[in-house]
């Protein structure tokens, strides 16, 4: 893996082993994301002999620079004046104002600093990749070369000896060594960061592909004899991790059948697409190639991330996701939905359930003029949270109009604290919660019926997620006109409450009991209780909450360290049980929108609808079922 996979990012934020992309980083929050780390590693196998080497011991000689180059890939792309402004004593780690790190100007620099008490920023530092930008100036020539490369030296002197061997990054001491051929203080420490990635696998997720990434590398690049013979052996554990990672493992396959990964977020979704292509690339030029099954399951992914792709061009903020557009990749379905109906033919479905716990549709996929006026919804289900995922399920979002509507509250990074605690909870999703009841992360949640036409979908989610009670969702998404029917059926807690999570972008202009109405330019929205019958709603149990802080609700985060206040809209009941029915109906501002319901026979409900121009009519039942009458 090379840096040049970081596309313009918010953030350069990195933890243990994965670089930032699109703006992602690692987390620095989830203890099972990095094991290696939270203890001080024995040393890994080989270590006392590169030990012995740097004393002055035997060792065989130096791989030559070439090999240093090809194990490195192409440098990282620094802004201009970054090496500058470590030769000046300063770093900027984005998004983060730039901090005096070396104030005598000679690379003495204190590497357990943290002058942000953040652990993402703190780890990007102790990467050490930053350096590579003096090592970058260097080999550019020019009058400053030494100096920078002097500079490089004193820094990478201090990285080696102070930095934890589990938060270096071997590439920068591979990369860094480019500027000192022959030189052993530096190349006889490739082999022991190496040794200790190939011994302290973390597992099938990016993290842990990202250190096969860039063992596969250096096992490929150093002739095969350097090292008493250690490139092979990089080579084939990277390969063995590779494809144990789409064997059963604790966090699932790393890739599934349908081409879903098993990190619970779009936009690691979109990370791990890129970082499986270079793996498949990688491994033809070591000669060994990746098995047929794997690679039909990589082929997969663009058509997942295509589904995820809303009509505004970026990707669908689900788990720890900032709002970032997907990859572009000629030749795949995700072409057409990366370049927004501009290149491409258009996928050939446009409703996905994927049995990783996603549900992902649109009305259609229109052209390069029609692509942005489609609407597209996601609902969430599957296992219990782990990686990058939150606890989301039952989780709506929804887009109509050129714009989004429903929406998860997002991501901000990765620090560990109150609000983002907030943003991994179910209150920060669209979703039915039950206040004061025990919530379980690692509950599951099924997709127990499903229904599809050209016209609408119908979904029903059950889980006992919250203190083991019963929780039913059913929802009917329609594209003749667009809107969408919630059903919300919950038993055994003391309230319930409906959670309606609203973009930023909107305004609540009106709030009854029944209903609350949000504008935006060209566009109204109205979120509305259907009593059933029987059903009399309480005065008040329609609110709207926003940018409140004890505790965290109506925020909604989009880029790392970025909080936005935005109108949540709830709705409450009280009682031994919940049978809630919402309308979510988008329409153009002033449009009339109608509700009634009466009882039919054999527990079905008669649902007449007006939107606008719009009369339909609906039977729901009381066990969940909704569908056009």
């Amino acid at each position: 893996m090379r840096r040049n996979d970081k596309l313009a990012a918010p953030s350069a934020g990195l933890l243990a082993l994965v670089t930032a992309v699109s703006g992602l980083a690692a987390c620095a929050s989830d203890p099972p994301m990095r094991p290696a780390a939270l203890s001080r590693p024995a040393q890994a196998p080989g270590m006392q002999a590169h030990a012995a080497r740097a004393h002055g011991a035997p060792g065989p000689a130096v791989p030559p620079p070439s090999a240093d180059a090809a194990a490195c890939g192409p440098m990282p792309g620094f802004a201009r004046g970054t090496a500058a402004e470590i030769m000046a004593g300063r770093l900027t780690i984005a998004p983060f104002p730039a901090v005096t790190i070396d104030p005598h100007r000679n690379g003495t620099v204190n590497w357990k600093m943290n002058p942000y008490h953040d652990p993402t920023w703190m780890l990007d530092f102790q990467w050490g990749e930053w350096i590579e930008a003096l090592v970058e100036a260097y080999l550019a020539g020019g009058p400053n070369a030494n100096a920078y490369r002097a500079r490089a030296q004193a820094l990478l002197t201090g990285w080696l000896k102070n930095v934890p061997v589990q938060d270096k990054n071997p590439l920068t001491a591979i990369c860094s060594a480019q500027a000192f051929p022959g030189q052993a203080w530096i190349h006889d420490q490739i082999p022991v960061l190496l040794d200790y990635y190939a011994s302290h696998w973390q597992g099938a997720y990016n993290h842990g592909l990202s250190q096969d990434l860039i063992l596969l590398r250096a096992g490929c690049a150093y002739p095969a004899s350097a090292w008493n013979g250690q490139p092979p052996q990089w080579k084939n554990t990277a390969r063995a991790q590779m494809t144990g990672s789409f064997e059963p493992n604790q966090y699932g396959p790393a890739v599934d059948a349908q081409g879903a990964v098993n990190e619970q977020a779009t936009g690691y979704a979109n990370f791990t697409f890129g970082l499986w292509t270079e793996a498949e690339q990688e491994l033809a030029r070591c000669g060994d190639p990746m098995p047929g099954w794997i690679r039909s399951r990589i082929a997969k992914m663009p058509m997942f991330l295509a589904l995820a792709t809303q009509p505004d061009g970026k990707l669908v903020q689900i788990g720890d996701t900032y709002v970032i557009s997907p990859r572009d990749r000629a030749g795949t379905p995700l072409q057409f939905a990366a370049t927004m109906g501009a290149a491409g033919t258009p996928p050939a479905e446009r409703i996905g359930v994927y049995a990783a716990g996603y549900v992902l549709g649109r009305s259609g996929w229109g052209t390069r003029l029609s692509f942005g006026k489609q609407s597209f919804y996601s609902l969430r289900f599957g296992p219990g949270r782990e990686i990058h995922g939150h606890d989301d399920h039952m989780g709506l979002t929804y887009y109509a109009r050129g714009r989004n509507l429903i929406v998860d509250s997002g991501h901000d990074g990765y620090a560990n604290n109150p609000y983002r605690q907030y943003l991994i909870s179910p209150e920060a999703a669209s979703v039915l919660v039950m206040p004061g009841e025990r919530f379980s992360p690692a509950a599951p949640t099924s997709l127990i019926r499903q229904a599809a036409d050209a016209a609408g979908q119908f979904f029903e989610l059950s889980d006992t997620a919250f203190g083991g009670h019963p929780r039913y969702r059913s929802v009917y998404v329609s594209q003749r006109p667009d809107f969408v029917l919630v059903y919300d059926r919950a038993s055994g807690a003391r309230s319930y409450q409906q959670l309606w999570h609203l973009d930023p972008g909107l305004t609540v202009t009106r709030v009854a009991t029944s209903y609350a109405i949000a504008t935006a330019p060209g566009t109204q929205l109205e979120i509305r209780q259907i009593p059933l019958p029987g059903q009399v709603l309480p005065a008040g149990s329609t609110r709207v909450v926003r940018g409140q802080t004890k505790p965290y609700q109506g925020w909604v985060s989009r880029a790392d360290l970025q909080r936005l206040p935005a109108p949540v809209v709830t709705m409450t009941r009280a009682g031994p049980s919940a049978a809630m029915l919402t309308l979510i109906a988008p329409s153009s501002p002033g449009a009339v929108i109608t509700a009634s319901i009466t009882r039919g026979t054999g527990g079905v409900y008669r649902l007449s609808l007006r939107i606008g121009r719009s009369h339909l009519s609906y039977l729901v039942s009381a066990t969940g079922g909704i569908q056009p009458s």
